[in-house]
């Protein structure tokens, strides 16, 4: 595993990029850190894809794995997400032994699992995303189950998914994105953007969901209308500042969604233009074309990051746009730039797994 942190040190010196790799001391990190979050007391979380959750309060790193001989630990090491709610309880995405709850209190993790048996149990083993919205009320993305509500109080789980030949239920059932935006409308992105077969269709879409109706708004691909998605695959969501909604998706795919008339206006790369605000251009054959975040720094400047194409840094005042490339501590013309999860700290530093 490898964090890079990327410190903007004021809005005034803003040009000024320094990103530095930040050493995990730690002989059983490896793999690749899917997710980073902070919890109320500044320390920093993140989830590896094979060697379970670490805790980092800047000077030491704790970790917490699965042991075969205690029942409170974590279910398994490899993991998706991981998310801190509002009463600092800290819930952890895995992979194939469904949600966890850790209380840091007691250092016990509380599983929950998919019960054929329980109509109430969360629908899949494999979360993928994980968000407490302005309610309270926590949302489950499942890998090919759909999406999960789950009421704390009573430890129950309720299931939204795909429906065929219904437009008002989740376009696709693989949740890869939630997100909810200043208004209190929670969206999701649907379908994977990568990984060779497991999604040949390319299916996906992004959906908004009306909590009033349990219904959902679903924004596809359209072959005939430029203002739609340019590719169903829905990694990134957010929005900014300034009130611009962006979508990333695979094939070329960053947007802007004007979420009164639902159309999109598409930010392609342009190799005539490459000083015009796009994803970074796809450099060999083995690339894949993937928007992995868009997020916002402390000076208010978007950050575009890809599966193996590195960064784009976008000013939305000036219009510039700078480009980056990460590869463990080499910054400079790496072949595989992976620039997988970025989260921007509340003391204002942004930090990049890759």
């Amino acid at each position: 595993c490898t964090i890079v942190l990327s410190l903007v040190l004021s809005a005034a010196s803003s040009q000024n990029i320094a990103f530095t790799p930040v050493e995990l001391p730690d002989e059983n990190l490896s793999g690749i850190i899917t997710c980073i979050t902070q919890d109320q007391r500044g320390n920093i979380w993140f989830t590896c894809n094979n060697s379970g959750l670490f805790e980092y309060d800047g000077i030491r790193l704790k970790s917490y794995m699965h042991d075969p001989l205690n029942p409170h630990s974590l279910a398994n090491n490899v993991l998706e997400c991981v998310y801190v709610d509002n009463d600092g309880y800290v819930w952890v995405g895995t992979y194939g032994d469904g949600l966890e709850k850790l209380d840091t209190k007691t250092g016990i993790f509380t599983g929950y699992k998919h019960d054929n048996k329980n109509p109430y149990s969360i629908s899949g083993d494999t979360v993928t995303c994980i968000l407490q919205d302005h309610e309270g009320t926590l949302w489950i993305g499942n890998d090919y189950t759909g999406l999960d509500r789950f009421d704390k109080k009573t430890g129950k789980f309720f299931h939204y998914k795909h429906k065929n030949n219904d437009t008002t239920s989740l376009s696709f059932d693989q949740v890869r994105a939630l997100y909810e935006d200043r208004e209190g409308t929670l969206w999701i992105g649907t379908g994977a953007g990568f990984g060779g077969d497991e999604n040949p269709d390319n299916k996906g879409g992004l959906n908004r969901f009306n909590k009033s109706t349990g219904t959902f708004t679903q924004y596809l691909h359209n072959d005939k209308d430029p203002h739609s998605l340019i590719d169903n695959r829905v990694r990134a969501i957010y929005e900014d500042t300034y009130g611009n909604f962006w979508v990333g998706t695979s094939g070329d795919g960053l947007h802007t969604l004007n979420r009164a008339t639902g159309k999109f206006t598409r930010y392609t790369y342009d190799p005539k233009h490459p000083e015009r605000l796009s994803r970074p251009p796809v450099s060999t054959a083995i690339s894949y074309d993937h928007i992995t975040f868009i997020t916002e720094d402390a000076t208010r400047k978007i950050w575009i990051g890809t599966l193996t194409e590195g960064l784009t840094r976008y000013d939305p005042i000036s219009k510039k746009i700078d480009r980056y490339k990460l590869h463990g501590t080499n910054f400079n013309n790496a072949n595989d730039s992976t620039a997988w999860w970025a989260f921007t700290s509340s003391e204002g530093e942004m930090w990049i797994s890759n």
